[in-house]
């Protein structure tokens, strides 16, 4: 199960829900809400996933989405031209270019803005 800070979870045992305040190796750190705000560690087989925590995207990450489009375009029309050059057919030339910018964009884009989770 993949956790981050901030997700909502509970806890088998006694069915608290809690928010993760942090991750160690094989336990989950909650913060119980509540009256007196209790914060407990709890092993990662006990916990079950409630809801994610949701953070909006930034302007930030919307520009750099747009620029790894544009440079996966620009990879993908630098293998094509290559490829055209070397005899092959338009056909092949299309996919290669198509298949090579869509390859540059998702490996850019799964690189630099991936959620952060951690398995436990």
């Amino acid at each position: 199960m993949l956790l981050a800070i901030g997700d909502v979870v509970r806890d088998r045992r006694d069915d608290a829900l809690g928010t993760v305040a942090g991750l160690a190796y094989g336990s989950v750190v909650l913060k119980i809400n509540g009256a007196d705000e209790l914060i407990r560690s709890v092993p990662s087989k006990r916990v079950e996933m409630v809801a994610r925590a949701f953070r909006p995207r930034t302007p930030t990450a919307d520009v750099l989405t747009l620029l790894f489009i544009a440079l996966g375009t620009l990879v993908g029309a630098l293998v094509g031209i290559s490829v055209a050059r070397l005899g092959g057919a338009l056909l092949l030339t299309l996919t290669v270019t198509v298949s090579t910018a869509a390859a540059a964009t998702h490996v850019l884009t799964t690189t630099f803005l991936r959620p952060r989770r951690a398995r436990v």
